[in-house]
């Protein structure tokens, strides 16, 4: 697999004080960096759709892009099938969230951009991706690989433990965000 220049490489995210907000840092593969500010609002509708994502992965393997368990017809195409799942596995349980973020990248804008908005788009053929619309119109996408969903709930919990936020007590009616592309024939 090629590296997309676009590609994640590392994730911060951190409760900033001052701004009562999330700071969430994309670290590239292409040595830039893309921040943005998460707000409590945010926060609660992006743990509902990365929360629906962790589910609908669990129970449908298939809807995020993973390998099927398809029934194999040979010992080396089962076995194959095995090695490729337990590399995943191992890829997930090798994940690390003890090494320093590194700042020294290049921010593809000059102050964090505020998320007004988090979308979960789903689509048959390509991975689902969780997008966040900014204040000023841009549109962060990525694609909600495993190892990412993972990482990102993972941080997500500790930095709302950081914050000391109680999302619990307070109710929030917005609706959830969930798209499906229109099927386009060509």
């Amino acid at each position: 697999m090629s590296q997309n220049e676009s590609a994640i490489e590392q994730i911060n995210l951190g409760y900033n004080d001052q701004q009562d907000r999330l700071l969430l840092k994309l670290g590239l593969a292409d040595k830039s960096e893309i921040a943005l500010w998460i707000t409590r609002s945010i926060y609660k509708v992006m743990s509902a759709l990365l929360h629906s994502s962790r589910s609908t992965l669990a129970t449908n393997p298939e809807a995020l892009q993973l390998p099927a368990l398809v029934p194999v017809d040979t010992k080396a195409a089962a076995l194959a099938s095995f090695a490729k799942v337990a590399a995943e596995q191992q890829a997930l349980d090798n994940m690390d969230f003890k090494s320093v973020y590194i700042s020294e990248r290049q921010a593809r804008s000059t102050e964090p951009m505020l998320a007004v908005e988090s979308v979960l788009v789903a689509s048959e053929h390509e991975p689902s991706q969780l997008e966040l619309h900014c204040q000023h119109g841009q549109i962060v996408k990525m694609a909600l690989t495993a190892e990412l969903l993972q990482a990102l709930t993972s941080m997500m919990q500790l930095s709302i433990r950081d914050a000391g936020w109680d999302l619990a007590s307070t109710a929030d009616n917005r609706q959830i965000s969930l798209m499906t592309p229109q099927q386009v024939l060509h």
